[in-house]
């Protein structure tokens, strides 16, 4: 077994932290179960939406935690499950819950969704994520995510780029000729972090260490990657690819031909 340093995915990582947050974050959110938890009787002013919806972004901190951490990649699949499968409790408990794409930080989960559930090949959880997404054309409707959704057999609408920065770059990604995604990809990986200044956990790494750093990844980068067949060699090794997801799918996919 290779030590924490070696093994890490993410640089910024610190062990001790990273062991808090992780034990944390599976004895709360995995270890034990939402539904019996959120039936118990509490005063009104207590949110118990808030406390469900909790249950769905700890646990993404926690997968996206244990890729950072240089967990197996094989190992995540079980902590993407129960990723997936309370968003689903949640949104069976609270059917009107969905994901605006004017928000910054409702549009990097839909991308962290659909990114994982197709580097982790769980087709079924496509339509899910889909399912998600406001339908009131003023909570926004996205070109990136259209075509990234008609990539994978769902129609969304979208005809304009709701966040130009840092998206602008991953959407030229997906035309042109080999090279020309390959510049595209680069570009964007370059600017990702800076054009993240507007979701909740930019800068975490700065926090104090019981903050739950959890990683800086840009999964949408792999599911391009994947699902247009580029060649990474010129990216694979700038900071936030998750090549490690991508080498996985493709391996994966080489072994079914």
């Amino acid at each position: 077994m290779c030590r924490f340093d070696q093994c890490k995915r993410e640089p910024l990582l610190q062990e001790a932290a990273y062991l808090d947050s992780v034990s944390f974050w599976k004895e709360k959110y995995v270890e034990r179960q939402a539904d019996p938890f959120l039936k118990i009787k509490r005063p009104e002013y207590v949110n118990v939406k808030m406390l469900s919806w909790r249950w769905c972004w700890q646990t993404v901190h926690l997968l996206v935690a244990l890729y950072s951490g240089g967990e197996p990649v094989k190992s995540l699949e079980f902590y993407a499950e129960h990723m997936f499968n309370q968003f689903q409790r949640h949104k069976r408990s609270y059917p009107v819950f969905s994901l605006k794409l004017w928000e910054p930080d409702a549009y990097q989960f839909v991308l962290w969704l659909l990114s994982l559930a197709v580097l982790l090949d769980m087709p079924e959880r496509i339509e899910q994520i889909a399912g998600y997404i406001s339908d009131d054309p003023d909570h926004g409707q996205d070109l990136l995510t259209h075509q990234l959704f008609t990539r994978v057999g769902i129609n969304l609408p979208g005809q304009a780029l709701i966040h130009p920065s840092p998206y602008a770059d991953l959407l030229q990604a997906l035309n042109g000729e080999q090279a020309e995604q390959q510049q595209a990809m680069r570009s964007y990986l370059k600017k990702w972090y800076r054009g993240m200044r507007n979701c909740y956990w930019h800068d975490r790494h700065k926090a104090r260490s019981d903050a739950g750093f959890f990683g800086y990844w840009a999964f949408e980068a792999g599911l391009v990657t994947l699902l247009w067949d580029i060649d990474d060699t010129p990216y694979r090794d700038l900071p936030y690819y998750p090549r490690d997801l991508v080498d996985h799918a493709r391996q994966r996919s080489a072994r079914l031909n």
